[in-house]
């Protein structure tokens, strides 16, 4: 009697704790309590089927491993019903194939440590105890999902002959019941081969299962009528027990795409990391040279007054050399901010242009005290805001410094002209830089402005200033090109025509 009343306890906890996994699960939506519970049940299996079993007759034995084993089966259909989703219940298979491993080298373990005549067995327990579950455990994990596969097969065909859902459960539950039976004789059969101890139990393990089949029926019996709504779309839904073994092809030629796309995506992202960099090294050398050499011009002109008592203004000297320090340090910080540009959304706020462009026609003038410039403006207003920041200063220097740079005449002339232009309902501020320089033929109106282009007149500077300039438009949404100053006559020089998005004030 007492035997029977611990034999319903197992059963309760056992059934009990399976539907209250799936009602988990029903309510977040969430596989990873049935897999939590399912590995701490097969860890558990095989040691429990040496650890103890419950004497319902002298000639019947229930093992605490046969009571947590009917229990995983029990579990396994619940998940493949819940979510009807033969890859759920591959991961079961996954799972008790992982500890399976897991299990085997702990217990090699466990035998080496207790056959050490070094170690203190304190409680006198048996090497062989370990050695018998790791073949149990091998044994188990090989019938396990011989035993999956048949019951989701059996499964299949009753839902596909039998439409009335009172008679596909009763053939669900007579299912379990079936293969609860088939491990009876088979787990047993199979481990006889390793431990010949193991057949005289074939017959008792059988009527064993039998009775745990029996006493776990009305669990799956509750659990077939409360989830009614996921049994019926189970039974509408087709279950592929190749896909509980294998998975789809569908989905390994998905993963194979998606892994050769992260691979192009990373090598993409490390070129660009690397095209970033050439392109900020060419940049800080280009401008620093350029402010060096006007250092250099500067200090020159000065000691060529201290030689030649020349009427030069020192003043000016001073100011052009603390302009290029200043410059510098604008430099670096321009880079610090172009280097962020690819990581977070740079800001744009009103701008004065005609402030920015004023000032860097007065700074290109001083930085060149040896040439006779002609630079005129021609504005319509006095003044002008657009959506930008102060790298709008880098820009109009970089297009002005060009002109000058590359020209040879002895006057080299700029003629600036601010306008506003609407295109495709945008408001723009139109610029057009024309000079009389060398002018860009039609074959390089185009690749002046890619980043890294260098050649120009076997320069490289225009080409990386260029760049520069045209991520900074990018970056206001603007938009730069290239013409003739004349139409069909590029060597009469070039018209850079900058568009900028004008600021409005938002209506209130």
């Amino acid at each position: 009697m007492e035997s029977l009343v611990f034999l319903i306890l197992h059963l309760l906890l056992y059934g009990l704790s399976p539907i209250l996994i799936v009602s988990i699960f029903r309510v977040f939506k969430s596989t990873a309590f049935f897999y939590f519970y399912f590995g701490f049940l097969y860890v558990f299996t095989q040691l429990f089927a040496v650890l103890y079993s419950i004497k319902l007759t002298d000639d019947l034995l229930i093992t605490g491993g046969n009571i947590a084993y009917s229990s995983i089966i029990l579990i396994t259909i619940f998940i493949g019903i819940a979510s009807q989703e033969p890859t759920v219940v591959r991961n079961l298979i996954s799972i008790q194939v992982f500890f399976n491993f897991f299990l085997f080298f702990f217990y090699q373990l466990l035998v080496a440590v207790l056959s050490s005549p070094t170690t203190v067995n304190l409680f006198s327990v048996s090497p062989g105890i370990f050695n018998i579950t790791i073949t149990i455990n091998i044994v188990s994990s090989v019938v396990f999902i011989i035993e999956i596969l048949v019951l989701f097969y059996m499964l299949e065909k009753i839902k596909e002959h039998f439409k009335r859902l009172y008679l596909v459960i009763t053939l669900y539950i007579v299912s379990y019941i079936g293969i609860l039976c088939l491990d009876g004789f088979l787990f047993p059969f199979i481990v006889s081969f390793f431990e010949p101890i193991f057949g005289q139990f074939i017959v008792g393990n059988v009527a064993g299962k039998l009775i745990l089949g029996l006493g776990f029926s009305p669990f799956l019996l509750a659990f077939l009528i409360l989830h009614k709504r996921s049994l019926s779309q189970f039974i509408e839904k087709p279950f592929s027990t190749r896909l509980v073994v294998l998975p789809k092809r569908k989905q390994l030629i998905e993963k194979l795409q998606m892994t050769e796309e992260s691979l192009r995506e990373i090598e993409k992202k490390y070129e660009n990391a690397y095209n970033r960099a050439t392109f900020y090294k060419d940049l800080f050398t280009h401008d620093i040279s350029n402010i060096f050499n006007n250092i250099s011009m500067s200090f020159h002109l000065i000691d060529n007054k201290n030689k030649k008592q020349a009427k030069l203004d020192s003043e000016k000297l001073f100011n052009i050399i603390n302009n290029q320090l200043n410059r510098g340090k604008s430099l670096i910080s321009n880079i610090q901010k172009l280097t962020g540009l690819d990581k977070e959304k740079f800001d744009l706020n009103p701008t004065d242009l005609l402030k920015y462009l004023l000032k860097t026609i007065k700074y290109v003038k001083e930085s060149n005290p040896h040439k006779l410039v002609q630079i005129n403006t021609e504005r319509g207003e006095d003044q002008i805001f657009v959506t930008a920041n102060e790298l709008l200063a880098d820009v109009f220097e970089n297009i002005i410094g060009n002109a000058i740079k590359y020209n040879d005449n002895k006057v080299p002339e700029i003629n600036i002209t601010v306008s506003k232009l609407k295109l495709n309902g945008i408001s723009y501020v139109k610029l057009e830089f024309k000079d009389n320089g060398f002018g860009v033929h039609d074959s390089k109106k185009e690749k002046i402005f890619l980043e890294g282009y260098k050649d120009l007149k076997g320069e490289k500077g225009m080409g990386i200033g260029l760049s520069l300039i045209t991520k900074i438009i990018k970056l206001y949404n603007g938009k730069i090109w290239v013409e003739d100053r004349i139409e069909g006559k590029y060597l009469e020089g070039s018209n850079f025509i900058v568009l900028i998005p004008e600021f409005k004030e938002k209506a209130e």
